[in-house]
C-alpha cells in the first residue's frame, strides 16, 4: 500500500502542484483595466530622480465632484515608486504633468457601465518655467476601470499604479489588461496616499512599484 501511494504521488504530485499554482492565479480576483499610452519617439526609459509639478487638465476635471487632494496623494505616491519627486514651489520641475480624471457614463445607467478614468500627460520643461509647461509632450497615459459603484477616489490607487507603470510606453491601441486585486503596489500607493493625507511623508519607493503590478493582456 505504501509503495502504491508513493508511486501515485510521484506521478500525480508534480501535476497537482502545477494545478494548485494555476488555481491561485485563477481564483485571485482581478481588475480589468483599459490602458491607452503613447510616448515620443526614441524616448529614453523613465528614470528616477526626475522632478515634476502636477497641473489640472481643465477639459476633464471641470465639473467633476472629487476630493482632489486624495487623487493628488495617490498620483504622488505612485510617481514616488519610480523615484520621481514633486519639485518645491520655487524650483522649475523637469516635467509638468497634467492630470485629468472623471467618470465617463455610457448610455446605460447600470454601475457596470460607468468608466472611472485617470489621465497623466507629461511635458518637458526645457524653458525652465516655474508654473506652466510649454515644451513638447513626452508621454500620455489614460487608464480606466469599469464598474466602480462608489466614489471615483476609491479607484485611484489602482489607476495611479497602472498609469505610472505605463509612462513612457506606447500601447499603439487601447489595451485591456488584468491586474490582481492584491497586487502589492496598489496597497503601497494607497498606504502612501493615506500617510500623506494624514500629514506624514509619502514613501519614496513603494514596494517595488512596477514589478509588483504584473499586468497581463486580457485579450
Amino acid at each position: 500500500m505504501t509503495t502504491r501511494f508513493a508511486l501515485s504521488w510521484w506521478l500525480v504530485g508534480p501535476l497537482g502542484l502545477l494545478l494548485l499554482a494555476g488555481c491561485n492565479s485563477v481564483f485571485t480576483p482581478k481588475y480589468r483595466v483599459l490602458v491607452d499610452a503613447i510616448a515620443a519617439p526614441d524616448l529614453p526609459a523613465p528614470a528616477g530622480g526626475k522632478s515634476y509639478r502636477l497641473l489640472a487638465r481643465k477639459s476633464t476635471v471641470t465639473g467633476q465632484q472629487a476630493q482632489v487632494d486624495v487623487i493628488k496623494a495617490c498620483v504622488d505616491a505612485a510617481l514616488a515608486g519610480k523615484g520621481m519627486f514633486e519639485a518645491p514651489a520655487s524650483v522649475p520641475p523637469d516635467l509638468f504633468i497634467e492630470v485629468g480624471f472623471g467618470v465617463a457614463a455610457t448610455p446605460r445607467v447600470d454601475a457596470g457601465s460607468r468608466e472611472t478614468f485617470l489621465q497623466l500627460a507629461a511635458r518637458a520643461n526645457a524653458s525652465r518655467g516655474i508654473d506652466k509647461g510649454t515644451g513638447p509632450e513626452v508621454w500620455d497615459v489614460r487608464v480606466a476601470v469599469l464598474g466602480v459603484s462608489g466614489r471615483m477616489e476609491t479607484a485611484m490607487p489602482l489607476l495611479a499604479a497602472v498609469a505610472v507603470e505605463h509612462i513612457g510606453r506606447d500601447t499603439k491601441l487601447e489595451t485591456r489588461i488584468e491586474v490582481p486585486q492584491n497586487a502589492p503596489v496598489i496597497g503601497s500607493v494607497r498606504e502612501g496616499a493615506i500617510r500623506t493625507l494624514e500629514g506624514g511623508a509619502a514613501p519614496r519607493t513603494p514596494a517595488r512599484a512596477g514589478a509588483a503590478v504584473n499586468p497581463v493582456r486580457a485579450d
